[in-house]
């Protein structure tokens, strides 16, 4: 589908931003057009595809944050606070290319890291985040924004990954990120031997609708091991959806 990459321009562009918020999440709740108008004039940004009709096919929306990852080089990030894309369009490569465009634009800025959360039993988003845009992530939240009541998140904790999409290349408590988003691990030789693997559902909200108890199961089993290898000192350096089976490599960086 042909679409063009554009900063929001009109109030209509951000009406169209609050609407598609609530037919993707299917809930009422969204951030509401007063925000994302605010957070554009502010430091931020508020970016879409749009097709050549002007219909918002997906965004990106980020904020200037803090730079608190190890390794930042600068004092100021972007945190990516939300991104989505028609239901429909999944899988057209419009969510990639919103990242790319974003990353672009916040570069422009002299920055060199994007941080977001996403949920990491969403085997979708982490081909996205991780197999394709080469983040890594070393920051576990528990219920990260407590009781959420949309048909995505509702019945369980909002667990979420804090990802770290280091733009430049850069170097981060051992872990190396290339522009191109290949990871790279710079440290002893031996150290690439030490890494671990943890398991995912293939799709968590077919298995939520099928098993809620098992899914809340598998959101427990996952929370610890995630921590626990955290603090080991390990990070999230790849992913591999195949098919029946869902996974994340982890090297240990430290």
């Amino acid at each position: 589908m042909k679409h063009i990459i554009r900063n929001f321009e009109t109030l209509a562009d951000h009406e169209q931003c609050a609407d598609l918020q609530r037919e993707v999440w299917a809930g009422d709740s969204a951030v509401p057009t007063h925000m994302t108008l605010t957070l554009q004039r502010h430091g931020g940004l508020t970016m879409g595809a749009f097709d050549t009709d002007g219909t918002l096919l997906g965004f990106v929306m980020s904020m200037l944050s803090p730079a608190h990852q190890a390794g930042a080089v600068h004092e100021l990030s972007h945190h990516s606070h939300i991104a989505a894309v028609r239901n429909e369009l999944h899988g057209r490569g419009i969510g990639e290319a919103l990242k790319r465009a974003q990353a672009d634009d916040v570069r422009a800025r002299g920055l060199n890291l994007i941080t977001w959360t996403y949920d990491p039993l969403e085997a979708r988003n982490a081909r996205l985040n991780i197999g394709k845009l080469g983040a890594i992530c070393r920051i576990f939240i528990r219920n990260c924004y407590g009781e959420m009541p949309d048909a995505l998140n509702r019945g369980l904790p909002s667990d979420r990954f804090e990802v770290e999409w280091w733009l430049d290349e850069t170097v981060a408590d051992g872990v190396r990120t290339m522009a191109a988003g290949h990871v790279r691990i710079a440290a002893r030789q031996e150290s690439l031997q030490e890494s671990l693997q943890i398991q995912i559902p293939t799709d968590f909200q077919q298995l939520k609708r099928a098993d809620p108890t098992r899914a809340r199961e598998v959101r427990m089993r996952t929370r610890d091991e995630f921590e626990s290898a955290f603090v080991r000192g390990y990070a999230v350096t790849e992913f591999t959806l195949l098919t029946g089976r869902a996974y994340y490599t982890l090297t240990k960086v430290e």
